[in-house]
């Protein structure tokens, strides 16, 4: 008797846990619903520019409404302003070491060339394929 209630309580738990478990691995929080962020990792650099973005706001929201000086309201968005400029140059980085080694280049086409499977030459210009045996003409 005590064989069958050990069962019947281990399939209940199973029932009851797996829509948690499977909803969890279905829809992650760091993952999009729609696919793949491809700025994923750009998350954290555009974060921290938020964030002094949002630090400067406010500097200029004390300032605007009297709560600072103009000596003062320079010497505490200097530093901000600062490292805004090298968040700013680290993203640019970023993109363009990202941007170089995604570009592919496409294979060059010669003119007048010979097939390499059925060795007849192939005379006309932007042919990109054999006219006889089909193989294309990657140089």
């Amino acid at each position: 008797m005590d064989f069958l209630l050990y069962l019947y309580c281990l399939v209940f738990g199973i029932i009851l846990i797996a829509p948690f478990v499977l909803f969890h691995y279905k829809f992650r929080l760091d993952e999009s619903p729609f696919g793949k962020d491809e700025d994923a990792y750009l998350k954290p650099i555009t974060e921290k520019k938020r964030n002094l973005l949002d630090s400067l706001k406010d500097i200029r929201s004390d300032f605007d409404s009297g709560k600072l000086t103009e000596e003062e309201f320079q010497n505490q968005s200097l530093p901000y302003i600062e490292a805004l400029d090298s968040v700013e140059m680290e993203l640019k980085d970023k993109k363009l070491n990202v941007a170089n080694t995604t570009i592919l280049q496409s294979p060059k086409l010669n003119e007048n060339w010979t097939c390499a499977s059925c060795g007849s030459f192939v005379a006309v210009p932007n042919a990109k394929f054999c006219p006889n045996c089909g193989t294309g003409r990657l140089a």
